[in-house]
């Protein structure tokens, strides 16, 4: 397998993915803007993917184009997804001198088995309508998201997700869903998002199971990439890494948050696991 090839398969199957979710998709000089009007207040539906290389290019620049598409949406976020890692360290810098935050993320891919077999029978596959109340419980416990009509419009996502061929994965305690992970797929590509664990249930492996059991779907259904997104400098990359995946490339995010509190970013492109490596 070969990381240069495998990823640009990967940014291929995002692009493809961001526009079928996408109500609008608007090229700029340097990329493509995905916006979708029915979810203003999720971050990871409107935002800017400069595709291009950037040389000379300054981040003012970018987040004028920022202002002026997601601003002229009625947007008060602004977000910036630089594909190419040379272009997004470069950039670091200026971005967080106009108050944008930065992620620096991992692009990781199915490479290996586990390092351990888990117990994959504690996971199961569960409608839209199922998810979407456990979602919600996350959301509202998330520190960023800010009101509950923010919660409430981030879980109902799931549902313009599902639409587009999204599965569903979650792992119970005491009947109650603690862990839960999304899988989408297609052209044999998949990819693995939004994993989270409740606290109250962490550390008893259920993210590794639901990551795994997304993967052997994913794997079943004739997929042969499976791909995740890292945060480089959080613990999950390592439990990750326990699990088979190896980095294959990265990307950068920048946000600008809105002045008042909010926070509707849901992990959507960049997971959270609910399990520290041990």
């Amino acid at each position: 397998m070969n990381a240069s090839s495998d990823r640009e398969r990967v940014i291929e199957f995002v692009r493809s993915h961001e526009e079928r979710l996408a109500t609008h998709v608007e090229p700029f000089q340097w990329g493509t803007a995905y916006l979708d009007a029915r979810y203003p207040l999720r971050w990871d539906s409107n935002f800017l993917w400069a595709t291009r290389p950037l040389e000379g290019v300054a981040a003012e620049t970018l987040a004028a184009e920022a202002d002026r598409i997601l601003g002229g949406a009625g947007l008060s976020h602004r977000e910036i997804i630089v594909e190419h890692a040379a272009d997004g360290e470069r950039l670091v810098a200026g971005f967080a001198n106009l108050g944008y935050e930065c992620e620096d993320l991992l692009v990781m891919a199915l490479r290996r088995e586990p390092d351990r077999p888990r117990d994959l029978a504690v996971v199961e596959e569960v409608d839209v309508e199922t998810f979407i109340p456990a979602a919600a419980t996350v959301y509202r416990r998330m520190p960023y998201t800010g009101s509950e009509e923010i919660a409430r419009s981030l879980a109902d996502y799931k549902r313009a997700l599902a639409a587009v061929g999204a599965r569903f994965f979650v792992a119970r305690v005491d009947g109650e869903i603690a862990s839960m992970c999304e899988l989408y797929w297609g052209n044999r590509v998949a990819q693995v998002e939004d994993v989270c664990t409740l606290e109250e249930y962490r550390g008893r492996g259920l993210a590794a199971a639901v990551v795994l059991r997304a993967a052997r779907e994913a794997r079943q259904a004739g997929c042969d990439l499976v791909f995740l997104f890292a945060d480089r400098s959080d613990w999950p990359k390592h439990l990750y890494a326990r699990l088979g995946f190896g980095p294959i490339g990265r990307c950068f995010s920048f946000v600008l948050q809105p002045a008042a509190p909010a926070g509707p970013k849901d992990g959507g492109r960049f997971p959270q696991a609910g399990d520290p490596p041990t």
